[in-house]
C-alpha cells in the first residue's frame, strides 16, 4: 500500500501547537468555484477530505474555506462554523450544515450527478450502518489511536512522544474492523453495498491512513481484498481533486 494517495491528515494532531492570533476565515478557491456553495474545513481534516470527495463525485462547483485548526475553539468558529469546534461545515446559499454524514447525504440529494446512495432500502440501511461505524469506531481507532500517535510526533504534537501502549491496543481493534470490511466485500463485491456509495467514501477515507504507519503491513498486508478496495476507491478522480498534498 503506497502513501501517494494519502494526502489529507487528521486536523487535531496540530491542536497542541501554540495558538495563533485570531484572523478572519480565508476563502480559498478549489478546482471549481461557485458563489453559493462553500465547504469549510482544515487541510488536515480526514472528514473534510471525505466531504470534498462527495462534492467532487457529484460534480458540484464549490469554494473551499480553509480553517486554521488552532481557531476551532474560537467564538467565531463556534458561532459560524461548528458549535462543537469541529469541521467540516457546508454553506449552500443561506443554508448552513455541519457533520460530515449529514453533509454527504444533503449533497447527494440536493445536486444533480451520479447517485451515491442505493435505491434499495436494505442497501441504503447498510450504507448508513457503515457511515455510523466510521464515526463511532473506525475513526477513533485508526485516526485517534494509531495514525495520530504515529505521525503527530513528527510534526511536534503531544510533545513528540508516541504512546506505544495506545498504538499496541489499537492494532487488534483495527484488525477486527478490517475483517468486518473484508467480510462485507466478500458478500457484496467491489464495494461495501454493491455499487459505489457514500459508505465507500467514508470508510476508505479513514482506512487509507493506515498506509502512513509502520503497522500497515501487519494490518492491510493481511487483508488483500480490503487493500485492493482502498486502492480502487482512492484512485477515483474525486479523491485526487479533493486532496491536499501535505508532503506526509
Amino acid at each position: 500500500m503506497t502513501t501517494t494517495l494519502l494526502k489529507g491528515f487528521f486536523w487535531a494532531a496540530f491542536c497542541s501547537r501554540p495558538a495563533e492570533a485570531p484572523r478572519k476565515l480565508e476563502y480559498v478557491k478549489g478546482t471549481k468555484t461557485m458563489a453559493d456553495c462553500k465547504l469549510a474545513a482544515s487541510k488536515l481534516s480526514s472528514f473534510g477530505l471525505a466531504a470534498r470527495v462527495v462534492l467532487e463525485e457529484k460534480g458540484v462547483a464549490y469554494e473551499r474555506i480553509e480553517i486554521n485548526p488552532t481557531e476551532q475553539q474560537s467564538d467565531q468558529h463556534l458561532s459560524n462554523v461548528h458549535p462543537f469546534g469541529k469541521v467540516p461545515a457546508l454553506y449552500h446559499g443561506d443554508f448552513h450544515l455541519y457533520e460530515t454524514a449529514a453533509i454527504a447525504r444533503y449533497v447527494d440529494e440536493a445536486f444533480d450527478g451520479p447517485d451515491l446512495q442505493p435505491e434499495d432500502v436494505k442497501k441504503r440501511g447498510n450504507m448508513q450502518k457503515w457511515i455510523n461505524i466510521t464515526g463511532q469506531y473506525i475513526y477513533p481507532s485508526i485516526i485517534g489511536d494509531l495514525v495520530m500517535q504515529r505521525l503527530a510526533p513528527k510534526i511536534g504534537a503531544f510533545g513528540g512522544v508516541t504512546d506505544e501502549d495506545v498504538v499496541a491496543a489499537s492494532v487488534p481493534v483495527i484488525s477486527h474492523q478490517l475483517t468486518l470490511i473484508d467480510r462485507a466485500l466478500g458478500e457484496s463485491g467491489d464495494y461495501l453495498t454493491g455499487d459505489f456509495s457514500l459508505a465507500d467514501i467514508m470508510v476508505a477515507t479513514m482506512v487509507q491512513y493506515i498506509g502512513l504507519t509502520p503497522e500497515s503491513d501487519a494490518l492491510l498486508g493481511r487483508q488483500p481484498r480490503v487493500a485492493a478496495w482502498v486502492q480502487r476507491v482512492t484512485s477515483r478522480p474525486s479523491f485526487e481533486a479533493a486532496a491536499y498534498d501535505l508532503g506526509l
